[in-house]
């Protein structure tokens, strides 16, 4: 029986699954650049738990099982998409796009825009939020030379009816 995948609000108690499952998903990542000090894989149980506490932070849930998470930081009527990450044996079967749509349906109204950034050789990645709307606007690396590329996208209709 294959179950079905709810995606919520994270909880506190959530924080240390979170955190599992977004080391997990950023492995590859690291291993890609040839940096295991990626920031993903720095944070610690606490950041969590301030995320969770100070920012829209959705996980995705496979029975009781944490298989995903995404979070938005607002900031004025920007919407930050940061931390997409689903589980390696869960990756391949669009729950990071489902992720991400309930991501920018969570934010409040006055978020207009959002933004997000991801590796510049992470080719799968860029296609996922062009696909979902985004537009590259800009290039560049991290303080230890991992290159970035910005996507942008404006807030539209798509993001539901039911608004926090």
């Amino acid at each position: 029986m294959v179950l079905e995948v709810v995606i919520r609000r994270a909880l506190d108690g959530d924080a240390g699954e979170l955190l599992t499952v977004q080391r997990a998903a950023f492995v590859a990542e690291a291993q890609r650049y040839g940096d295991p000090f990626l920031p993903p894989l720095r944070e610690d149980l606490d950041a969590v738990r301030a995320a969770i506490a100070d920012q829209v932070v959705l996980v995705a849930l496979r029975g009781s099982r944490v298989v995903g998470s995404v979070r938005v930081r607002v900031e004025g009527a920007t919407g930050h998409v940061g931390r997409l990450a689903v589980a390696p044996d869960q990756q391949r079967r669009g729950l990071g796009t489902e992720l991400l749509r309930a991501a920018e349906s969570a934010v409040p109204q006055s978020v207009s825009e959002f933004r997000l950034f991801t590796g510049g050789g992470s080719a799968e990645n860029v296609a996922r939020y062009e696909r979902a709307g985004y537009t590259r606007t800009a290039e560049s690396a991290d303080d230890r030379g991992v290159p970035l590329v910005h996507l942008a996208k404006p807030a539209g209709a798509e993001r539901g009816l039911h608004r926090p």
